[in-house]
């Protein structure tokens, strides 16, 4: 006697399939059943494993189609919820369903997908230095002067557009520039540590404005060139608690954009040499404690518009510890919880 093909398999299975979708009685096991799409893939399984054969046969019955042709018009034993949720359940053709636990990149991320974690940092690189210049500087409208105008976009205080939000001193101020006097420009990576020499017409790394944020004159001043630490010392200087994410993810997007800078660990009282910035095993820390919030999605918006390019450990949180999580025992640790 010839063997039932997997498509007559399932026309034996569908009668008892129906009777159970329907709600009508019929002597089984007691058991729960959540909805069709646990069903359903238990009978695909069941297909594949007793006929292997037919590879044709298999690609034409997806879960989707087995959903599709036994899931009723009406039923009193499957509620709305629960059609809703076995229906969301299934895989999807669309380019936005992934099938492993790694983030979903696209647009302007998409080159990222499937990117091991030792090659997302230098990917990253080149997708933010695309917008930049053969002469490699940033685009000819974004300059250092620029940003004297452009801050009171990017960092206006959401409660009065008239005015900006200080970074370190969290004051409100008029956003109005007067020469530097209420405010200036801030350099997150201190411009010393660039080694640049920044004017307004400057748009080398120094004229970021991702790094620049504005502060009064006096506060920084006395942040100065200090590395970031928890502790304010003659060599660190301390962020207020809720702006302590918002500056390491500044210092995570500078040494990507600007691959010649990076983030170190000092000890002793020592300072960051040039083209360094510390200290990295509490930025990795601060991002995870201080996670992203409105205003820095606006500041990244506006930026992005302006300048071109975003920063991606706003966009994407989970870059930081993929990145640098496995640096030391620290970041591994608060990567781990």
């Amino acid at each position: 006697m010839k063997k039932p093909t997997r498509l007559g398999k399932l026309a034996l299975a569908l009668p008892l399939l129906s009777l159970l979708l329907t709600g009508c009685d019929f002597p089984f096991p007691s058991t729960t059943i959540s909805g069709t799409s646990d069903l359903t893939t238990s009978l695909v399984s069941s297909l594949s494993a007793a006929d292997p054969s037919s590879e044709a046969t298999s690609s034409s019955l997806s879960s989707e189609d087995l959903t599709s042709s036994l899931t009723p018009t009406s039923s009193s034993s499957l509620t709305t919820s629960s059609q809703e949720s076995a229906t969301s359940s299934l895989p999807s053709s669309s380019p936005s369903s992934s099938t492993s636990s790694e983030p979903l990149y696209q647009g302007y991320y998409q080159a990222l997908q499937g990117v091991n974690d030792a090659q997302l940092k230098p990917t990253l690189t080149t997708i933010l230095r695309s917008i930049l210049t053969t002469s490699a500087l940033l685009p000819a409208t974004t300059t250092y002067g620029d940003a004297r105008y452009d801050l009171a976009q990017s960092d206006v205080d959401p409660n009065n557009p008239n005015k900006i939000i200080l970074v370190y001193s969290r004051q409100s101020v008029s956003s109005t520039w007067d020469a530097g006097s209420t405010w200036n420009r801030e350099h997150v990576f201190p411009q010393s540590l660039l080694d640049v020499d920044t004017s307004n017409t400057s748009r080398h790394k120094g004229a970021d404005y991702h790094n620049l944020k504005p502060e009064s004159p006096s506060v920084n001043t006395s942040r100065g060139n200090k590395y970031f630490a928890e502790t304010t010392t003659t060599t660190s200087y301390a962020p207020p608690m809720v702006v302590r994410g918002d500056v390491a993810r500044i210092l995570f997007y500078m040494v990507t954009m600007w691959p010649e800078l990076s983030l170190v660990d000092v000890t002793g009282g020592n300072s960051p040499a040039t083209f360094q910035m510390a200290q990295l095993s509490f930025l990795v820390k601060w991002h995870l404690q201080d996670p992203v919030d409105a205003f820095e999605d606006h500041r990244n918006e506006v930026i992005y518009g302006l300048q071109g390019n975003r920063n991606p450990y706003i966009d994407h949180e989970e870059l930081v510890c993929r990145i640098w999580g496995p640096s030391n025992s620290n970041t591994q640790g608060y990567c781990a919880n």
